[in-house]
């Protein structure tokens, strides 16, 4: 049931959507790693929400900004904590 659901909210996702998060927690994405972020969660939320992201989260931090990587990491951990426990 929450695949199904999660998988039809990131099939309607968008990149504005992306950028306005971002901003809400303080980070202004760089049209290249707004690309990036859209990418990897439309390819990979499975991996996020099932399995061990961590192979995934070391190749975005070499291609994002350090402020951006902290604020991915730190978001996923808190969602991890709020919401797959």
């Amino acid at each position: 049931m929450y695949d199904y659901l999660i998988n039809e909210y990131v099939k309607r996702l968008t990149t504005d959507e992306i950028k306005d998060f971002a901003f809400s927690k303080g980070v202004e994405l760089t049209e290249d790693e707004t690309n990036l972020i859209f990418s990897t969660i439309k390819t990979k939320w499975r991996t996020f929400v099932h399995g061990n992201p961590r192979p995934i989260l070391n190749e975005i931090k070499t291609q994002v900004r350090p402020l951006t990587y902290n604020k991915i990491e730190t978001l996923y951990v808190e969602a991890r904590d709020k919401y797959l426990k």
